[in-house]
């Protein structure tokens, strides 16, 4: 660990014109940061004492990596002390602790968090439609490497609510293409964006948001990596084409604008701490990401409406999104923290939210539980459904995520299924887990307090137009892991809204977003039973 010297020396073959040369630069090899992981915690009651002890999950860390959570570290994430600052009212509290990782030659400390939730004491779970949370700025998923336009019927399904297979998404992801690029007239060769465009223009049409990520800069502005087969694999950027690549997206932000497409976003660099070995991809430091974004990033979208979205690490990073909204030169040019959840989960962005940012998970994927080693195929079923739908929802109140963006819209294979739809347009398990929240939450719906997790394997989360004066739409959604039903008896504070009955929509191994006879709520209160392995979405 710590500042190292490398040299080179370079000895000419034409020695007699030529002297021989050593440079020498300096390396910075830092600590690693472990990643962490902190269960969700048996829900506390309303009202009662709180010490660390009482939390029944404690942070660990992955891949083997040994270490604790130090004792006095346990606190809420506006650095309150847990034994007075959670308890006094129903719903879900953000808390943290510090891992302390036993091997410190190698490894540094790392904040986690988890949602603790408080539940009420004259009922089993809360929502609080009084108290708002983030806006949601909704679902949806790529189409990245997608060159045909999608068909009406396939956009119906996916980006629609009027058909019955429809999931109601409204984000759809784009790859930029690594065009060439001509350094001397600061141009782009944008037939290369064109094919991808399409799709981006046809899910604006319908009233959706686009945002477009890049795997890779153009090879001209790489240091290549001279072990792969292609100079788009791996690499980084040349430091001396910072100012070029700044232009260059720039460039695609403008020419999707005269082909129909308004971009809400464009990425820095797509997984920029992932180095596959088979397609397009850039590494790029934290440092190297934060000196471009402080530099260059108001660059990339001038004269554009577009915001930026950084780091997009495949694992969402907390060590390096913390690194670039510490600076605040680029921190004031980043509108968007975006991240990917392989290998890594749900965490609290800490710093982005005290920033006022954006928190947007933008890719990942989950594989069925029904996929095995030895199976050639599978099919997806009611557990996929249930695992996106917990996904989802620990996202959205512990992340506390704008946006959810699954990877791939469709199959690529119906036999190996990963999509939310299959080739016929039919929705996947993964399909109707994302249903059961981008149906009926809308854009600009925001997110209000709720007993996330009221007792085990019952997840709760919230919703609803700002303002009862704005319609009074309310949306809520009850995920049962158990294998048996639950009796669910929720109080609702209603926030100036009336609400006296909600209607049920219904998944489980038998039925698909069934609806069912509607429920009263009755002195702002409702019972409902929660079949076991079910997802239940309740709206007004």
């Amino acid at each position: 660990m710590g500042v190292q010297s490398l040299s080179v020396k370079f000895t000419p073959q034409d020695t007699q014109k030529y002297s021989t040369t050593t440079t020498v630069r300096t390396l910075t090899v830092n600590k690693a940061y472990p990643p962490a992981r902190w269960d969700l915690p048996a829900a506390v009651l309303q009202g009662s004492a709180l010490t660390p002890a009482q939390i029944t999950t404690a942070p660990y860390a992955l891949y083997g990596i040994q270490g604790s959570a130090a004792a006095n570290s346990y606190m809420t994430v506006d650095g309150k002390p847990l034994s007075s600052a959670t308890t006094a009212q129903a719903g879900t509290a953000i808390v943290q602790a510090t891992f302390v990782p036993n091997d410190s030659v190698h490894y540094r400390q790392a904040i986690i968090s988890t949602a603790l939730t408080v539940r009420p004491v004259g009922t089993t779970a809360a929502v609080d439609f009084g108290t708002a949370k983030q806006t949601i700025r909704g679902f949806g998923g790529a189409a990245a490497w997608y060159y045909d336009r999608m068909s009406d019927d396939r956009l119906n399904v996916l980006f629609g609510t009027s058909v019955p297979d429809s999931l109601g998404l409204d984000i759809l992801r784009l790859r930029i293409a690594p065009a060439s690029w001509n350094a001397s007239t600061q141009t782009a060769d944008t037939t290369q964006w064109t094919a991808e465009l399409v799709n981006g223009a046809a899910v604006q049409a319908r009233g959706g948001l686009v945002f477009a990520s890049p795997w890779s800069p153009p090879a001209s502005m790489k240091i290549v990596n001279a072990d792969r087969t292609n100079p788009l694999y791996s690499g980084r950027l040349d430091p001396a084409m910072y100012a070029d690549y700044a232009h260059y997206l720039n460039a695609y932000i403008k020419y999707a604008a005269t082909r129909n497409v308004n971009l809400y976003a464009i990425s820095l660099q797509n997984e920029p701490d992932w180095d596959p070995q088979t397609y397009e991809s850039c590494l790029w430091s934290a440092d190297d990401m934060r000196s471009w974004a402080a530099g260059y990033g108001a660059a990339s979208v001038s004269g554009t409406t577009a915001r930026l979205i950084a780091p997009e690490s495949f694992y969402s990073s907390p060590a390096t999104t913390d690194t670039l909204l510490a600076d605040p030169a680029a921190a004031a040019n980043i509108a968007i923290v975006g991240g990917h959840l392989y290998g890594g989960a749900a965490n609290y962005p800490g710093s982005a939210e005290k920033l006022g940012k954006d928190a947007w998970m933008t890719e990942h994927f989950l594989d069925s539980v029904n996929k095995s080693s030895s199976s050639a195929s599978w099919q997806t079923s009611i557990d996929d459904a249930i695992a996106l739908a917990k996904e989802i929802h620990d996202g959205l109140t512990l992340s506390q995520y704008n946006a959810y963006v699954y990877w791939w819209l469709v199959n690529s294979d119906d036999a190996t299924p990963t999509g939310l739809i299959s080739t016929g347009n039919k929705p996947t398990y993964f399909g109707i887990g994302m249903k059961h929240f981008s149906y009926f939450v809308r854009p600009g719906y925001v997110r209000f307090e709720s007993t996330s997790l009221p007792q085990n394997g019952v997840r709760v989360s919230a919703f609803g137009t700002p303002a009862a004066s704005s319609g009074g739409k309310v949306v809520i959604v009850l995920v049962n892991e158990n294998g048996s039903s639950v009796n669910l008896t929720t109080s609702i504070n209603p926030g100036g809204r009336t609400v006296t009955s909600l209607t049920p929509y219904l998944t489980t191994a038998t039925a698909t977003f069934a609806q069912q006879p509607a429920i009263g709520v009755n002195a702002n209160a409702f019972s409902i039973s929660l079949p076991g392995r079910s997802i239940t979405t309740l709206v007004n």
